[in-house]
Order: structure tokens, then sequence, then C-alpha cells
């Protein structure tokens, strides 16, 4: 089947091309940027001026032509407006935070929810929240582009709705909609880890990574498949749970229902049932699994061997199950991410080890696992990009 675009589609084609460029590349000049996407001086020229108009683009300041005394007028995403609000919800604790488009956090909160709260709280503490950071920053709502949020379960972020979030007891929540009538904003939806590996993607070291994972260990475990730049759903959106991948069929009920998922045996609550069991029951008394894994992870970088062993089975069954994802995926990078990753090297290596001796390899083949670019910020940055890609990407490159 061909697709013909006419003169105007084609338009709003080269708006959008032209943008995301100057999102993965930095501040460009009109003429770099006309070479980077095959356009005409002209085209170019009428593109910019349109996307300055809109408030999407920004002169920034000059570089050297290549002309002898010439000088070049530098484009860039804006600096302090328009904003985007971002969401970023876990199981325990809700992060909000503004952000600029190009992801640095003017202004945040952290939230705990030690239980799950329904979405009608949801959105009632997130409006909280967003108005006060507002108030906050002197940010008024007509500074808001849209709002983006990643959040916990399966997401059809196509119709903003979430399908279904064990965790959290909730089943075909349209939260998409409940927010953007509540926050009087546009707003988009992904799934969390899913939200982190776009913002990898779009706004991290992940721009010069066609295709990679991104693996997040918390109260459960998820990842986010990247391909050709963009988030891999699959065909109901489910795609990357590997947190329910079954380990051991005979193993420990999961939250979803069935036995012996790699969430029963490596996600934070197992992590310090694990470290009880090897002695380390103080750590239970933390406030929160998270928090427990997080002092689990210094010990182990302390040099205590009850710790360093946790860390290691941990790695080892977290490894297993990234063979597989690497037989399916074949991806050149795994972004790993979660408190149990603060042990650096020994849990890298645990992981690296069990992957590379199980997965159907080369031997002059490797998977690179790193760190993720934001760190912390890793879930608000991504929450930030499902606004950046959805509410101002895509939309640039819908007719005016």
């Amino acid at each position: 089947m061909s697709i013909s675009l006419t003169r105007h589609g084609l338009r709003e084609v080269n708006r959008e091309q032209a943008l995301r460029t100057i999102v993965r590349e930095g501040p460009l000049a009109r003429i770099d940027l006309a070479q980077r996407i095959g356009l005409t001086a002209a085209a170019i020229s009428h593109i910019t001026r349109e996307l300055i108009e809109d408030g999407l683009l920004r002169e920034v300041g000059t570089q050297r032509g290549k002309r002898v005394g010439a000088s070049a007028i530098l484009l860039d995403l804006p600096e302090e407006a328009p904003i985007i609000g971002a969401i970023h919800q876990g199981v325990s604790a809700i992060r909000i935070a503004l952000c600029t488009l190009r992801g640095r956090v003017l202004a945040r909160r952290q939230v705990s929810t030690p239980r799950p709260i329904s979405p009608e709280e949801t959105v009632t503490l997130i409006e909280q929240q967003l108005q006060e950071l507002l108030a906050e920053t002197g940010y008024t709502q007509a500074s808001l582009i849209g709002i983006g949020a990643g959040v916990v379960g399966l997401v059809d972020s196509e119709r903003g709705l979430v399908k279904r979030a064990p965790s959290l007891g909730w089943e075909k929540v349209p939260l998409a909609e409940l927010l953007a009538k509540r926050l009087g904003s546009p707003v988009a939806i992904e799934n969390n880890v899913r939200a982190m590996a776009l913002g990898e993607a779009l706004l991290g070291q992940g721009r010069f990574w066609p295709d990679f994972a991104f693996v997040y260990v918390g109260t459960g475990i998820g990842s986010g498949l990247i391909v050709n730049g963009q988030p891999y759903r699959g065909a109901h959106g489910s795609a990357g749970e590997i947190g329910h991948i079954t380990v051991d069929p005979a193993g420990e009920r999961c939250a979803c229902g069935n036995r012996g998922c790699l969430e029963t045996v490596a996600a934070e609550p197992a992590i310090v049932r694990l470290a009880s069991a090897q002695g380390l029951g103080s750590l239970a008394e933390a406030s929160s699994p998270k928090e427990a894994v997080r002092r689990l992870a210094l010990l182990a970088r302390e040099g205590d061997q009850a710790a360093c062993a946790v860390v290691r089975t941990c790695g080892e069954s977290l490894g297993i199950a990234l063979s597989t994802l690497t037989d399916i995926f074949n991806p050149s990078r795994i972004v790993l991410h979660g408190a149990i990753a603060a042990a650096g090297d020994l849990f890298f290596s645990a992981v690296s080890t069990c992957l590379h001796q199980r997965a159907f390899l080369t031997k002059d083949e490797s998977v690179e696992l790193v760190a993720p670019t934001f760190g912390e910020d890793a879930g608000i940055i991504g929450a930030a990009s499902v606004a950046l890609e959805a509410l101002v990407l895509r939309a640039a490159g819908r007719e005016r």
C-alpha cells in the first residue's frame, strides 16, 4: 500500500522532525537543521518561524559560520516556559514535579503511599501537589503545555487507560481523562518503567542507542523496550513485563495470581525476606522495603558478607530472566535501575555473569549493562518525556 502526503501534511511531518532533531542534538543553526533533515533553507526558515511563534523553539545565541566573518543563530527548546507537569507513580510513593521541555526539574514533591489508594484519591493528591508546585514556582496553569504520567500496571497509552494494576487493586481506570478533567491540562500516560525507557531514549544517553531495554527492580520488576528510538508496547501494551516471567512453577504466589514469578524472588519485598533469612533481620525494621534494600546495598558495598550473598543471589536471578530477554529481544544494552543497583559492581557483575552464561550469544557478542542517565530522577524525567513525546513532539506534527 502506498501512502501519499499532501503538501500540507508534509509540512507537519517536517515540523515534528525539526523539533525531534533539536531535542536529540541540542542547539542547532537553521542551516545545520536543514541539512540534518534534508530541507531547503527557505523551508526550514518557515518551519522554525512557526515553531518559535508556537513557543516551542527560541533563539539562544550564535556560532561562527563556515564563511569568514559569518555567524549563525542557534535554535533550542525554551528554557523557562512552557513547562511540563510530571507524575511518577510507584507502589509506595508518588512523585510530582514541574520540568522544562528538556527535562530540567524546576520543583518537586514526593508523597508516600504506604497503602494502595483509589484512583479518586490519587487524582486529588496529584491535583493538590501540582497546584502547590505552581504556586511555589510562580508559574500559572497557562504555563503548562501538558502533563505526563508514568503509572503502575498495564497501560493503554492511546486510550489513557490503566487496564490492570494488581498491586493497587485497579481495573480499567480512565486515568488520563480523570486527571485532565481535574487538572485542566492535556494528559498523557504510560507504564512507569516504559516511561523511564522513553526518558532515556529522548533525553538521555539512549538518544544514541537505537535499541535497548530499561529494567527497573522495585516493589515489582518491569522493563521498557526501545526499538528504533520508540517504545515497543506489543499487541496489548504489556511488552516488557518480565517481572511475571515464571522462574519457579511451584514457588510463591505472586500478586498477579500466578506462582513463582520473577518478582517473588528478586523484587524488593523478596530481597528483604532473603536478607532476613541470611541473618539481616534488622533490615526489616526499615520504613519500607525500598529503604531496607538501600541499606542492604550500602552494607554490601562496605563488604558485609551476608549482604553480599543476598545481592549476588538477586543479581543471578535477574540475570537468568535477562538472558531470556536477550534471546528474544537481542538488545545491545540494558539499563539497570533500582535501589539494589546501588550495590554497584557486585550487583552488575552478578547479573552480567549469569546473563552471558545463559544467553544464546557468540563469543564476540555481549550485552552492556549500564546505569540510567538520570539516576534517581529517571522516573520524573520519564514522566516528563511521556508528555514531551505525546503532547509536544507528536502535536507539532499535527495541523496548526
